[in-house]
């Protein structure tokens, strides 16, 4: 597990989260807040304590990168904009997001738990797009 990972799952227990997370209360608990923004090319920004999100994005895709935001602002301190494109660590900054909103939308244990195991049912249970559920069978100890 990354560092990414261990910071949402460490968020994910605080909160008590369980099933489909509402990303913009969690955000609101950080004291972030989203507004609906008419982006045509990008899908979230974040400026001080503010999410714009995409007017044009369904609940899934809405949740999604709300996680995926409240991952940079705690993982990524600084102009982002300025980081892509002046350094080489734009790609792992995105990487760490999109690890982070995994972390945060998604628990292994809890599928497991509730018997889900198509790509389809993780991802209505927790109410997440299709294409960012990764199922990882997990690791036998002995």
């Amino acid at each position: 597990m990354n560092r990414a990972q261990r910071k949402a799952v460490k968020l994910r227990r605080k909160l008590g989260l369980h099933g489909r997370v509402d990303a913009e209360e969690v955000a609101n608990l950080l004291g972030l807040v989203v507004k609906p923004w008419p982006l045509k090319v990008q899908e979230e920004m974040l400026m001080g304590h503010f999410i714009s999100v995409a007017e044009r994005l369904d609940s899934r895709w809405r949740r999604w990168v709300i996680a995926h935001a409240i991952g940079h602002r705690l993982l990524h301190p600084g102009n982002h904009m300025w980081i892509r494109d002046h350094t080489s660590l734009g790609s792992l900054f995105e990487r760490e997001a999109e690890d982070f909103a995994r972390a945060l939308l998604l628990d292994a244990r809890e599928a497991v738990e509730e018997g889900l195991s198509e790509v389809w049912e993780v991802a209505e249970h927790f109410g997440v797009p299709d294409e960012m559920v990764q199922i990882q069978a997990p690791m036998r100890m002995e």
